[in-house]
């Protein structure tokens, strides 16, 4: 039913008073709170995979060990797993925030009269079988995805009304590390956070600025204390595709010109033989060229010959194969986006913990019933995960924003939608691996753009909200 809901409300100034808003999220929170419980006691002590492995061996040895992940994760999962070496304290405090994150947006949403909307976004979104593997595995890319689609819907509410609430700067100051700092492509979103600084009315612009300083203060001066090592975006990309176009052609339709300079090839042939690279090259991952023991371990090149690789590809190699670079990245694109990937098992958990120096025990509450039952539920989501986890409708929604936004001249809906079309573009152009979890926030920013989109529907004062 339609509500009659102040024009403060819909404008997105203060937070709902606690009739119309405090309610719905106490009671969303509540809900989400327990159901998420439900599943980690079900799967104690939560969903871990090797790069959960990666990550708790480094906190455990960071001299030696280096998981390649941002030191924001490594410091997160440092602090709260380090004092007790549980596993399940950072995957408890992940899954809390996630709650609060969600509940916040689903309760603005029924609070604007979007009951239905608000319904769909709280089943098929909350409370997905797949939403709660990602928030409690000990990967950043849950909560970076949750994150991310917290701090749009902070920034868009605050920009659309050009005032920042406390609630908006309490829930910017928890996504924003998570959605900048947590996964190396988070860091675009630093620019619509500075743009809202230079939107919103100066009393909280001081207090905006101040968060946002002291995040990227805390950042480099982590970065100082602990070195992390990632892979990088160009190097991976540059040696992949350059065995991907060295692969055998029966055809061998091939003018005068080589496919591939003979000086990368020379430099390839340093460290392995030709058909090593060959034989290890998968036309949807990477990972057989960088971890099998086998294979030719690419990052071991020295650095020289990877700026050469790099160079070579970009001037020569990338230019002589362009069907063939766009071909992969097609093929690569949609098998992340059909989760036709590696995931962790639900039981690889027990796998991990046999390597760490941890308190944790595996399936502690012995919920053998229980997790047959869970088990069943995410087993069908699995294999219907062409539609219930489907991104599309993300991406979908993001095109549409950025389309509106450029066509009504709306800058709340251009900051919020350009981060997330340029972030799309880097995942199609860079990503070197078939992983469903490049693509989730794409799932997950459906749960604001929604209620955004419709809310853009109403006026800014005055009216009626109208139920969706």
């Amino acid at each position: 039913m339609p509500e009659n809901y102040p024009a403060r409300t819909l404008a997105g100034a203060p937070a709902p008073s606690p009739a119309s808003g405090g309610r719905p999220f106490a009671a969303i929170l509540a809900l989400l709170t327990v159901y998420y419980a439900v599943w980690l006691l079900i799967f104690w002590p939560g969903v871990l995979g090797e790069d959960s492995l990666g990550i708790l061996l480094e906190v455990q040895d960071p001299v030696n060990m280096r998981s390649g992940k941002p030191v924001f994760w490594y410091y997160f999962v440092k602090i709260f797993y380090e004092p007790g070496h549980r596993v399940e304290v950072p995957i408890a405090v992940l899954t809390l925030i996630c709650a609060v994150v969600f509940s916040r947006i689903l309760a603005w949403s029924w609070a604007q009269g979007f009951r239905k909307t608000t319904a769909f976004l709280l089943v098929f979104v909350a409370l997905a079988p797949h939403t709660v593997f990602f928030i409690e595995t000990l990967y950043p890319d849950g909560i970076y995805s949750v994150a991310v689609a917290g701090l749009t819907f902070e920034i868009w509410l605050s920009a659309r009304h050009r005032r920042l609430s406390k609630a908006s700067l309490a829930m910017i100051a928890l996504t924003l590390p998570f959605a900048a700092f947590a996964r190396p492509n988070g860091i675009i979103f630093l620019v619509p956070v500075g743009m809202l600084v230079l939107m919103v009315d100066k009393g909280r612009r001081r207090w905006l600025g101040a968060i946002v300083l002291a995040w990227c203060t805390l950042m480099v001066g982590a970065s100082q204390a602990h070195k992390s090592a990632g892979h990088g975006v160009l190097y991976p990309l540059a040696i992949y595709e350059t065995v991907n176009f060295l692969q055998p052609r029966p055809m061998n339709l091939w003018i005068s010109q080589p496919r591939v300079l003979p000086g990368t090839v020379e430099i390839l042939e340093k460290y392995k033989p030709l058909q090593t690279y060959l034989d290890y090259y998968d036309p949807d991952y990477w990972d057989p060229l960088q971890f099998a023991e086998k294979g030719p371990r690419v990052s071991g090149m020295a650095k020289a010959d990877r700026d050469a690789v790099v160079k070579d590809f970009f001037r020569y190699n990338l230019w002589q194969n362009v069907p063939k670079f766009l071909g992969s990245r097609v093929n690569i694109f949609f098998v992340s986006a059909f989760a036709m990937g590696g995931m962790p098992g639900h039981v690889y958990a027990q796998i991990v913990l046999r390597q760490l120096d941890t308190e944790s025990t595996y399936r502690l509450f012995q919920l053998s019933e229980a997790e047959k039952v869970a088990t069943d539920i995410y087993e069908f989501s699995w294999r219907w995960r062409w539609l219930l986890w489907t991104p599309f409708l993300g991406i979908a929604l993001v095109i549409y924003a950025l389309l509106k936004g450029i066509r009504r001249r709306d800058g709340p809906l251009l900051i919020t939608s350009i981060p997330m079309v340029v972030q799309l573009g880097a995942i199609f152009i860079f990503s070197i691996a078939g992983e469903y979890r490049y693509l989730l926030p794409f799932f997950m920013i459906a749960l604001p753009l929604l209620p955004m989109l419709l809310a853009q529907r109403l006026p800014r004062s005055g009216g009626k909200a109208c139920s969706a």
